[in-house]
C-alpha cells in the first residue's frame, strides 16, 4: 500500500494527464458520432425508373412455361439484391422458390373465379460481386422430385430491391409470358406496344414453346452519342432457342425526335444494330432478324 501511495505521489502529473486524455478521447468520440457519423436505421428506397447505365433484368421462359430464368445484368457494385415475383394464376398450389410466400388469397378461400395472386420472394447471393447473376424461379412448388405448378400464368411483375452502401433502389419490371400462337404467328408485350410477327415459319413457335417480353430499367452499352427514347423491351425464347426473322412494330407514347432509329441489341455480335424501319407518327415498323432487346435510339442533346 505504501508503495502504491509512493508511486502515485511520484507520478501524479502523469496520472492526471492520462485521465485528462482519456476524458477528452471519450468526449471526442461522442462528438464525432453526434455530428459526423451516418445515422443507423432503415434506408428509404428510391424508384429507379430507367437508367441506361444502370442494372436491369432479362427474363427468359423455361421450355414448358412452368418457370422463368432471371438474368440480372450490371450488378457488380451492389451489396444486396432481393426480388419479388408476383402474378395471377388459376387457384392451386402457392409458389415457393428460394424464399417465403407472397400471399394475397388464403388457401381455404379462393376467389370466385378461381384466380388468385401468387408470388415468391428470394435473395441473390452477391458475395462474389459478379457483374451478372442467373436464377430460375418456378411457378409452383416442388417437394423432392414432385412439383405442382400454378396454371394459366400469363403476366406479372418483377420487383428488384438493390442496395449499394447506404443507398437503396427499387426497380419494377412488367412481363408477359405467352403460349405459341401458331395461327397468327404473333407475339406482343403486355401493353401491346411491341408486336413481333413471324412471317417465314410460324410452325417454329410450336418448336420453341413459350416466349416472354419484359420492359427494362437499363440497357447494354449504347453506341457513342446515342440515348434511349421511350420504353425498352426484351423479347426472349427459352435458352438455347431463338426466334426466326419477323416483322416488328414498336409504338411510342409520343412522336420521336428527328433522326430517331429503331434498333435491336444483337447478343451474338455484342452490339446494337439499326433496323430498317418505317416511321408513321409514333410507330416504327420493320424487319428484325430475331428477338432480343428493342429500343428507339436518338442522338444525345
Amino acid at each position: 500500500m505504501e508503495k502504491i501511495k509512493f508511486l502515485f505521489a511520484a507520478h501524479k502529473t502523469t496520472v492526471f494527464l492520462i485521465v485528462i486524455l482519456g476524458v477528452l478521447g471519450i468526449l471526442g468520440w461522442f462528438g464525432y458520432q453526434m455530428f459526423f457519423a451516418k445515422p443507423v436505421g432503415p434506408v428509404e428506397e428510391v424508384d429507379l425508373q430507367f437508367d441506361a447505365e444502370g442494372p436491369y433484368a432479362i427474363l427468359s421462359p423455361r421450355r414448358d412455361g412452368n418457370a422463368l430464368v432471371l438474368n440480372l445484368k450490371r450488378t457488380a457494385s451492389y451489396d444486396v439484391i432481393t426480388y419479388e415475383l408476383s402474378y395471377p394464376a388459376t387457384y392451386g398450389e402457392i409458389a415457393v422458390q428460394g424464399g417465403k410466400i407472397l400471399e394475397k388469397d388464403k388457401v381455404g378461400d379462393p376467389d370466385p373465379e378461381g384466380v388468385a395472386d401468387r408470388g415468391v420472394i428470394g435473395t441473390i447471393d452477391t458475395k462474389e460481386k459478379k457483374g451478372e447473376y442467373e436464377q430460375e424461379i418456378i411457378f409452383g412448388s416442388c417437394s423432392k422430385n414432385v412439383c405442382v405448378y400454378d396454371k394459366a400464368v400469363e403476366n406479372g411483375t418483377l420487383t428488384l430491391h438493390i442496395k449499394k452502401a447506404d443507398k437503396a433502389y427499387r426497380m419494377v419490371t412488367q412481363w408477359r409470358l405467352q403460349r405459341p400462337d401458331v395461327a397468327l404467328g404473333r407475339l406482343a408485350s403486355g401493353d401491346g406496344h411491341l408486336v413481333y410477327k413471324l412471317d417465314s415459319d410460324r410452325q417454329q413457335l410450336s418448336a420453341i414453346g413459350f416466349s416472354i417480353i419484359n420492359d427494362l430499367t437499363g440497357v447494354p452499352k449504347l453506341p457513342g452519342g446515342k440515348a434511349v427514347f421511350g420504353k425498352v423491351y426484351s423479347l426472349n425464347a427459352p435458352i438455347a432457342k431463338s426466334l426466326s426473322d419477323g416483322l416488328v412494330t414498336f409504338e411510342l407514347a409520343e412522336n420521336p425526335p428527328s433522326g430517331a432509329k429503331l434498333a435491336r441489341y444483337d447478343e451474338s455480335q455484342n452490339k446494337w444494330v439499326e433496323i430498317d424501319a418505317k416511321l408513321e407518327g409514333s410507330k416504327f415498323s420493320g424487319k428484325a432478324d430475331s428477338g432480343g432487346i428493342f429500343a428507339v435510339l436518338t442522338s444525345k442533346p
